[in-house]
């Protein structure tokens, strides 16, 4: 019999449970010259994501949440693939100033958390630590998404 998932984000999270937890040689800054000017988003779709969700509509929402999320990564001085939990949440912030939370959760959340999800399973990334579900245990816009989630299952 499969095990339920908890609703808690924390209870989804490995070892650290919040970013001060991670050791700073863990943290994916540290990473930054690795990542320049590799694009793991796209690697991520047409490797991963794309062979599963053939649809075109589908496939037009996720590239634009992706370049969205590419957007505000780059604003903010950051690799797409490098994230904090509070660029997390500053994105989040900005997606519900002009979108309701079932958007912002169905079209953006779901498929960068995805996105985390699968660079934290790859051997082939530093991912120790998941910037979402940090995001959404620690900080109360992130956590309304999660919650938005959780509440749809």
């Amino acid at each position: 019999m499969p095990r339920e998932l908890s609703n808690d984000p924390r209870d989804r999270l490995g070892v650290y449970k919040r970013l001060e937890e991670v050791p700073l040689r863990y943290r994916l800054r540290q990473h930054a010259d690795v990542y320049r000017g590799e694009d793991v988003w796209e690697t991520f779709l047409e490797e991963h994501l794309f062979s599963q969700y053939p649809k075109d509509r589908y496939r037009k929402d996720t590239r634009r949440a992706g370049r969205l999320w590419k957007n505000h990564m780059a604003d903010r001085g950051r690799h797409h693939a490098l994230a904090t939990p509070e660029d997390v949440d500053q994105w989040c912030r900005s997606l519900l100033d002009q979108r309701n939370i079932r958007t912002v959760y169905n079209h953006y959340w779901v498929r960068l958390e995805r996105f985390y999800d699968w660079l934290v399973s790859r051997s082939d990334h530093p991912h120790v630590y998941h910037p979402f579900l940090m995001a959404a245990a620690e900080y109360e816009t992130a956590g309304r998404i999660w919650n938005a989630k959780v509440e749809q299952r």
